[in-house]
C-alpha cells in the first residue's frame, strides 16, 4: 500500500488512506542493514543477501507464498531499488519468522514522504 501522508494527523481528524500498488515481493535470507547497498532512509539500491523467493503483488497489494521455516528480510520493489517496509531493532531489515503450517498476514506499507 502506498501511503502519500506520514505525517500525524491533528486530534478529531483521520489520517490519509493509503492506494494498493501491484509491485514486486522479494524475501531474502535475514539480513541486517550493513548490507543494504546505498541506503537512503527506508530506500536502498539493493540489497547484498541471498534472494530466497519473490512474487508480484497483484492490483490490491495482495500476494502469497509459500516459506520454509525460518528467518527472513521481506522487502519491496519501489522505483530503482528496494523500499524497506521496516527496521527489526537497531539492524535488522523487515525480519519475519515463518513457522511450519501457520498462516502469517502482514500489512506492508510504503510511505512515500521517506523516500525522495
Amino acid at each position: 500500500m502506498l501511503e502519500k501522508n506520514a505525517t500525524m494527523p491533528f486530534k478529531g481528524s483521520t489520517k490519509q488512506k493509503g492506494s494498493p500498488i501491484s509491485t514486486m515481493v522479494y524475501i531474502y535470507e535475514a539480513a541486517n542493514v550493513n548490507q543494504l547497498m546505498e541506503q537512503e532512509g527506508n530506500y536502498a539500491k539493493g540489497i547484498q543477501a541471498r534472494l530466497i523467493k519473490r512474487v508480484r503483488s497483484n492490483n490490491a497489494g495482495k500476494f502469497k507464498l509459500g516459506l520454509a521455516p525460518g528467518k527472513y528480510s521481506i522487502v519491496l520493489g519501489y522505483q530503482e531499488g528496494i523500499y524497506i517496509p521496516y527496521f527489526s531493532g537497531n539492524t535488522g531489515v523487515a525480519l519475519i519468522e515463518v513457522f511450519k503450517h501457520q498462516f502469517q498476514e502482514i500489512d506492508l506499507l510504503i510511505i512515500a514522504s521517506s523516500v525522495n
